[in-house]
Formats: structure tokens, C-alpha cells, sequence
């Protein structure tokens, strides 16, 4: 749960102009960056003192963008964390995919009701009965494949191990359906691995492709990429601590050798902080939908602790909701926070999981306090 950024951009581009007011707001600005990476910083620092290898703060309002940075990318090459390096997103990978499925239904292309059946024929037993926007708003019932041990336990003989997303969907589907369709909400990874399927499906093109052209290019992300195997370059790795019934009993240890062919549609997208951003903002702002469609989006169903829409949360906080999505793939934890009309962002990226309890809280103060309480 931590984020990051390229701070003071703006600032800078302003103390280079000439005029007396542009250069007199600069330094206002300069100064509330200053105070906030104060502040911050000792909340971050806080986290990886507490054990977390690195950790990653991008935070964007109306008028400054602030980074806050602490840590490595892998605690076996000790190389510094830097504000615009890449890392897994995991299931933040979800909001782009509810996206891309969204403008295929703004090109008529996609319906909201058409179900699993009428895309993928025979893969589901009752694919009949799950729409699109079931799948997209986790109220299908299906189980979660992630839940099957059968899933991770390959890679401890075998890392490079390139998981088939009809596969995962058949682990799923040897389990019970945890309701009937459209009942109630229950996250599952497996309606996003159905939904990459039927964009394929509806497209006639590779995930991967049709995320480039309708999303990434677009929007010129050019830090983000789908990369269900490994990430090309380099980018911040991820870290596992060994763990029983929940509870860490070691020291994390570098994943990157391990493929995340097990994520694909549900959470292989890799990106930076100002990628996320900038994604966010689009998409908040309405130039990534019709203002219906991100209306239906942004309608809720109760989730717990948070509230679901159609691939984007509401997650309750001391000063509002933040909307957005969370993730976590290979041992990386992502938080992508933004206010409803985007007028504040929080990025933050930590390279370790699962966490001991009190770094987990360390972790929630730290974004608690980048959203609501830093200038």
C-alpha cells in the first residue's frame, strides 16, 4: 500500500519563468512540497524501519505533486527506489480492464447484459445465467481461482510456470459457486479473467493489444505495460515473507523469478505512480467514457469495508471516500486513492506481503495521511 511520484515538476517549470508573480507562486509551492515531504517522509521511513524493503509516495492536488521515496527495489541488488520506477500493480490491473470493456459497449460492440454464454460458449456451466456486468461488479458467485493452493504451490518446483487463463478458470470452476448470480457481492479474480477473455473474444485481438490501443497509447502511459509473465526491465521487485494462517514467521525473499502468467487479466498490468495517475485523472475527469457509462462505473453495491462499482471501489476514509483500487501481485502491494473529481491523487506502492500487523498499520497511516491530513 504505498505510492510514489516525480515531485515538483510544476515547481520547477515556474521558477523558471521570469515573471515576478509566476516566480513568487513557485516558491508558495515549493515550500507547502517541502512541508509535506517532511511530513511523510518520516511516516515512510517509519515503514521500512518496520521491515518493508521499499516503499513508493506519489501525491498530487491542485497545486503541487509531492514524492516521497524510502528504501530499495530488491533487498538483493540494494539499488534505491526511484519515483519513476515501474512495479506490479496487481489487481489495480482490473479498473483499466473494466475500462477497455466499457468503451467496447460505448462502440456497440459489448452489452452490459450480453452473458458469458453468448461470448465463451460452454466454459462456464452457467454462463447463462452471468452478465458482463456481473462479472465486472464481482456479483457473480463464481469462486476466486486464487484460492485454490493448486494455483501457487506449482511455483515452488517450477517458477517460470505459464498458467493458461482457461486453466485457472477450470480450477475455479471445480469449486461451488459462493451464490446465484447477481445475489449479493464476493470479489473473485475469476470474472476478470472471464472479462479479458470475451474482449479478446469481441475484438478478434490479444488482451494485451487492445489494452495498448484504447488505453495506454491514448493516454501516453508510457511506463505501464500488460506483462502476465515477467517485467521487462527494470522495475521493483516484489518480496513474500513465508507465513502460517496469515501470520509472518520470516524475512521476505525476492519473487522476481516467479512468472505472474496466474494474474493476467485480473492483475498483470505493470506501471508507475505518474501512469496510475495520470490514468485516474482521465478516467475521473470523463475522457475515457461517456458520461453514462461512468455513471454505471461509479454505481455502488456494498463490499464490507469498501463499496464496488463496476471495476473501481470506494474505500471509506476519516475525510471522504477514496476512489480508486488496490492490488497486490508477487509480493508488491499497490494503492491508487483518488478523490471523485480527482482534485487529490495517492499512489503508493509497498514491496513486500503479506505484512506483520504492525507494519500493516504503519502502512494505513501513512496512506491515511498522504489523502487526507498532508498539505
Amino acid at each position: 500500500m504505498t505510492s510514489l511520484g516525480r515531485a515538483g515538476r510544476s515547481a520547477a517549470r515556474l521558477v523558471l519563468v521570469a515573471a515576478a508573480a509566476a516566480l513568487l507562486a513557485a516558491s508558495a509551492r515549493l515550500a507547502s512540497s517541502v512541508e509535506g515531504d517532511d511530513e511523510l517522509s518520516t511516516l515512510t521511513e517509519h515503514v521500512t524501519e518496520l521491515g518493508a524493503p521499499g516503499v513508493l509516495l506519489r501525491v498530487r492536488d491542485d497545486h503541487t505533486t509531492r514524492t516521497t521515496v524510502s528504501g530499495t527495489v530488491s533487498l538483493e541488488d540494494g539499488r534505491p527506489i526511484r519515483s519513476y520506477d515501474r512495479f506490479r500493480v496487481g489487481s489495480v490491473t482490473k479498473t483499466f480492464v473494466a475500462v477497455l470493456v466499457l468503451q467496447l459497449v460505448a462502440d456497440g460492440k459489448l452489452r452490459l447484459d450480453d452473458t458469458v454464454e453468448e461470448w465463451l460458449p460452454g466454459l462456464v456451466p452457467t454462463g447463462r445465467e452471468i452478465t458482463v456486468r456481473q462479472l465486472l461488479s464481482h456479483t457473480s458467485g463464481l469462486y476466486d481461482y486464487v484460492e485454490d493452493p493448486r494455483v501457487f504451490g506449482v511455483y515452488a518446483q517450477e517458477p517460470g510456470h505459464a498458467w493458461a487463463p482457461r486453466q485457472l478458470i477450470g480450477l475455479a470452476l471445480e469449486h461451488p459457486a459462493q451464490f446465484a448470480p447477481g445475489e449479493r457481492y464476493a470479489y473473485s479474480s475469476t470474472n476478470y479473467l472471464l472479462l479479458g477473455l470475451i474482449v479478446e473474444a469481441a475484438t478478434g485481438e490479444p488482451l494485451a493489444d487492445a489494452l495498448e490501443a484504447r488505453v495506454f497509447e491514448p493516454l501516453g502511459l508510457d511506463g505501464t505495460s500488460f506483462d502476465p509473465r515477467y517485467v521487462r526491465g527494470p522495475y521493483v521487485h516484489g518480496h513474500r515473507a513465508p507465513s502460517h494462517h496469515g501470520v509472518v514467521t520470516g524475512a521476505p525473499r525476492d519473487t522476481s523469478e516467479e512468472a505472474a502468467s496466474w494474474a493476467w487479466s485480473a492483475g498483470a498490468v505493470v506501471s508507475t505512480a505518474e501512469d496510475l495517475s495520470r490514468f485516474f485523472a482521465s478516467l475521473l475527469g470523463g475522457h475515457l467514457l461517456t458520461p453514462p457509462l461512468l455513471r454505471e462505473m461509479e454505481t455502488l453495491v456494498p463490499g464490507g469495508a469498501l463499496r464496488y462499482g463496476l471495476g473501481l471501489a470506494a474505500f471509506p476514509t476519516p475525510c471522504g471516500d477514496a476512489w480508486g483500487h488496490t492490488g497486490n501481485a508477487r509480493g508488491t502491494v499497490t494503492v491508487a486513492w483518488n478523490r471523485l473529481d480527482a482534485s487529490r491523487q495517492v499512489v503508493l506502492v509497498v514491496n513486500t506481503f503479506p505484512l506483520t500487523p504492525e507494519l500493516e498499520a504503519a502502512v494505513h497511516e501513512l496512506e491515511i495521511a498522504a489523502f487526507c491530513e498532508a498539505p
